[in-house]
């Protein structure tokens, strides 16, 4: 097993609009943190995913930002998606398969949307996805237990296991 994490739309855009995220994302950035530090500590790939459409904030704009209390770097990784699917119509695959990594974990927003999207998309290519668990936000809470239920999801402690 060689994982990268996704660390997944932790940006202002989706925070500021949305009282019920913000909190979500508060109470979970601890556990995001965590997974970022220990994937970092144990030199492995983290790709920070951007989301924008259309209607979505432009690249570069504090807006499209990832929260400032969720600890990526600017010499992470990144991907910019369209769609709530971040396989769809972008690189993550090649950039994955570039680094030889055939399992991902999932860390950000929204458990019920883009996690979930990303989570099944993974499945299509034939990789292992997992959820980290307290690591994933969302609008409501039933929404984020429902994913952490239907979905593999791991804790930071299990993952730290199997990474030795």
């Amino acid at each position: 097993m060689k994982p990268a994490l996704l660390v997944i739309d932790v940006q202002n855009a989706w925070l500021d609009s949305s009282r019920g995220l913000m909190a979500s994302v508060e109470e979970r950035a601890e556990e995001m943190n965590e997974a970022i530090d220990l994937f970092r500590s144990k030199g492995l790939p983290i790709i920070v995913v951007y989301h924008t459409d259309e209607e979505g904030p432009a690249p570069g704009s504090q807006a499209f930002a990832f929260h400032p209390s969720i600890k990526v770097r600017e010499e992470d990784a990144t991907v910019v998606k369209n769609y709530p699917n971040a396989f769809n119509r972008t690189r993550l695959e090649a950039m994955l398969r570039e680094r030889d990594c055939d399992t991902v974990m999932l860390v950000g927003l929204s458990a019920s949307g883009c996690v979930l999207a990303t989570y099944l998309g993974a499945l299509d290519r034939d990789l292992s996805p997992y959820l980290v668990k307290d690591a994933v936000a969302g609008p409501r809470e039933d929404l984020v237990r429902f994913a952490e239920e239907i979905c593999d999801t791991l804790s930071l402690r299990a993952i730290a296991q199997f990474l030795g």
